[in-house]
Formats: structure tokens, sequence, C-alpha cells
């Protein structure tokens, strides 16, 4: 063949592929989404792939890792550790830091105030503020998601995902 018929097969397949991609609405890969939350009183729940790392002044901490050993947890300052199974393990006390990775899912849930943790990674979570204005109770720290601003953390259980699509 021409090499001009080979250049015009070349850029009509192309466009013909591009087009399909578009028309069935192709998503790029999910890069790994960020939680950042400032001095919360809340239940946070993140099951996720990725790490989390932060403290808290009095609470309780429940770590469930994956059961291939490989992650890392790294926990300072509990006055108290229980072992609830093989996999699953609770923190409580004050003056708490940890450091959590893992490239297997595994589920951390804090329970506690003063929270201050930032998490990045795949997955997804609930956040779970103690305020409460009937009682007096109006702020309960703030978070930021995925790359957005700080807001203040709702009062009631919210899902969140921790993913942000692909900048491209």
């Amino acid at each position: 063949m021409r090499p001009k018929t080979l250049l015009l097969l070349a850029i009509t397949a192309f466009v013909l592929l591009a087009t399909a991609a578009v028309a069935t609405g192709a998503r790029g890969p999910v890069e790994d989404g960020t939680l950042s939350v400032r001095d919360g009183r809340a239940t946070l729940t993140l099951r996720m792939k990725g790490g989390v790392i932060g403290r808290f002044a009095r609470g309780k901490l429940t770590v469930t890792d994956s059961p291939v050993d490989g992650g890392t947890v790294v926990v300072r300052g509990a006055e108290r550790e229980r072992n609830l199974s093989d996999r699953t393990t609770v923190y409580s006390g004050s003056n708490i830091r940890f450091r959590i990775m893992d490239d297997r899912r595994f589920v951390v849930k804090i329970h506690a105030a003063k929270i201050n943790a930032s998490a990045v990674g795949r997955g997804d979570g609930t956040l779970d503020g103690w305020g409460d204005p009937e009682a007096g109770v109006f702020f309960d720290g703030t978070f930021s998601l995925n790359d957005d601003g700080y807001r203040s953390i709702p009062d009631g259980r919210v899902h969140f995902d921790l993913a942000s699509p692909s900048a491209g």
C-alpha cells in the first residue's frame, strides 16, 4: 500500500477508537483519594488500601487487617490493647498515635475526641460527628475529602468514597 493510504487508515482507526471510547463513557483509572480530619470529635470508619496516620486525645482505635501479613500497624500510647480475633485489635486510652499501611484492604475505626488524621489510598468510609446543637455542642471538627476544602464534620453518619477521578 502507498504511505498516504496507510496514514489515512491509521488516522481513521484512531478516530473510530477514540469516538467509541467516548461513546461508551469509559473512564480513566482511579487515583488515590485523600482524607484529612482536624480536631475531630467523631466516629470515623475507613475500609481502604493505602495508609492512615494520626493521633487522638482520648478514645478507641479498632484495626482489622488482611489475613496475609505484610501491612504495617504501629500504635503508640495505648493504655489498653485487646485482641478480638487474629485479625482485629482494639486500642484505647489517651494520646494515642498510629500509623497503618497495607496494599491489601484493611478496616480502621476511630471513635475518639481531638482526632487529627490523614489517609491516602482507595476505598470508602463513614464519618459521624458528635455535634449536638440541642446539647450545646456545635463544633465537632473539620474534614477535607479528595482535595476539597475543609468543612464541618457532619452531625449524622455520612458515607464517602476515598478516590478521585484521574486528572487527564
